[in-house]
C-alpha cells in the first residue's frame, strides 16, 4: 500500500493549508499513537500552527486579496479570449476557421498562461498580446480586439498591484516567512509519508489502511483541482 505523491508547491496558499488541515484531521482520527508517528506529528503541528498565523496575516492585507481578485479577473478574461479561438476553428466560414487556426498556433506557443507562477504570466500575457496584435486581419476577422484592450488592462492592473504590494517591506518579510514555513511544513509531511509507507511495508497495511484511504482519496481530489486549472508542471506561486 502506498501514498500518493502529490507537487505540494503547485497548491496556493489556502489550498495548501486546507490540504494540511485535513490531513491534520484524518492523523487525529486514526490517532497519531496508533500510526506511530507521535514524535514527527509532534513538530508537524507547531509548523502548521506558525503557518496559520502567518496565512492569517496575508489574508488581511488588502493588496493580496486584490492580486487573488486581479488575477481571477484577468485568468477569465484570458479563457474567454482562448474559447472565441477555438469556437472560431469551427465556424461555418471559410476565412474565419482560417483565422482562427492562425490565431490557435500563437495560443498553442503560449500555452495555459493562468496555470504558471505570477510574474511569468503576466511576462507571458504580456508577450502574446504582442503576438497577437501583429495579426490585424485575423483580429478584426475573429473581432477580437476588445479582449485584447481588455486582456492588457486586466494584465497592467495586476502588475500594479504586485508593484504596490512589494512596496510593504512588511508584506514581503511575511510572504518569505510563509514559504520556508511551506517548505519545512512539506519536508515534514514526506518524513510521515516515508515512515508510514516503512511501517506498512514491515508491519502490514491493516493498521493503515483506513488513515491511507482517506488520504489518498483526498490527495486525488487535490489532484484533479490542479488538472482543471491545468497545471502540467503543477507548479504556482503565490
Amino acid at each position: 500500500m502506498k501514498i500518493t505523491r502529490i507537487k505540494l508547491k503547485s497548491l496556493r496558499n489556502e489550498e495548501w493549508f486546507n490540504f494540511f488541515t485535513e490531513f491534520k484531521t484524518f492523523v487525529e482520527q486514526s490517532t497519531p499513537e496508533a500510526l506511530d508517528i507521535e514524535a514527527l506529528f509532534a513538530t508537524f503541528l507547531v509548523l502548521y500552527l506558525q503557518a496559520d498565523e502567518s496565512l492569517e496575516i496575508l489574508r488581511k492585507s488588502s493588496y493580496t486579496s486584490e492580486i487573488i481578485r486581479l488575477d481571477g479577473v484577468r485568468g477569465g478574461t484570458f479563457r474567454g479570449l482562448t474559447d472565441i479561438v477555438k469556437a472560431g476553428e469551427h465556424h461555418y466560414l471559410a476565412p474565419v476557421r482560417e483565422a482562427a487556426e492562425k490565431l490557435e498556433v500563437i495560443l498553442d506557443h503560449y500555452g495555459n498562461l493562468s496555470a504558471k507562477p505570477y510574474n511569468e504570466e503576466t511576462s507571458g500575457i504580456y508577450n502574446l498580446l504582442q503576438d497577437l496584435r501583429a495579426k490585424s486581419i485575423e483580429i478584426d476577422t475573429l473581432n477580437l480586439l476588445g479582449w485584447i484592450d481588455e486582456l492588457e488592462a486586466n494584465n497592467q492592473a495586476f502588475e500594479a498591484a504586485i508593484l504596490a504590494r512589494n512596496a510593504e517591506r512588511a508584506d514581503s518579510i511575511v510572504d518569505l516567512n510563509m514559504l520556508e514555513i511551506r517548505r519545512q511544513t512539506d519536508r515534514c509531511y514526506l518524513d510521515i509519508v516515508e515512515r508510514l509507507e516503512a511501517l506498512i511495508l514491515i508491519q502490514g497495511a491493516a493498521a493503515f489502511s483506513d488513515f491511507v484511504n482517506k488520504l489518498n482519496t483526498n490527495i486525488t481530489r487535490y489532484k484533479n483541482v490542479l488538472s482543471r486549472r491545468g497545471h502540467h508542471k503543477e507548479e504556482k506561486t503565490d
